[in-house]
């Protein structure tokens, strides 16, 4: 008895999803949306930078205590240092796509990446 393990219909099913998967996918990350990056501090906005703007690097301190330092580069922005002990906000690392956060609890500092219009965010 010969038995396959998937047969020709399967198969085009299969390429079908991975296909229009494919295509979310480049549309989800081609959309060609200005990302801007708004900094809050105690839930006041102090600075938003469009991203794709930016040339070289900007740096940003915030008068805030513990004192942190954003860097802002083309199409990303991150915290650089920050004065606090565990310095989660540090290694959260480079924010670059819309939905994108970043949150220094104790400088009670945030970094949201906007840009046209988001599906869901999850908190």
């Amino acid at each position: 008895m010969d038995k396959k393990l998937f047969r020709k219909a399967d198969m085009i099913i299969i390429l079908a999803v991975l296909l229009i998967a494919g295509v979310f996918l480049l549309w989800q990350y081609s959309s060609g949306d200005n990302l801007r990056a708004v900094i809050t501090v105690d839930g006041k906005i102090v600075e938003t930078l469009d991203l794709d703007k930016v040339t070289g690097k900007k740096v940003i301190v915030p008068d805030t205590s513990p004192k942190v330092k954003i860097v802002a580069e083309k199409g990303s922005i991150r915290f650089d240092e920050a004065e606090c002990r565990d310095k989660l906000c540090v290694s959260r690392g480079k924010l670059y796509r819309k939905g994108d956060t970043a949150v220094c609890l104790p400088s009670k500092t945030v970094i949201t990446i906007t840009g046209g219009s988001v599906d869901a965010m999850t908190y």
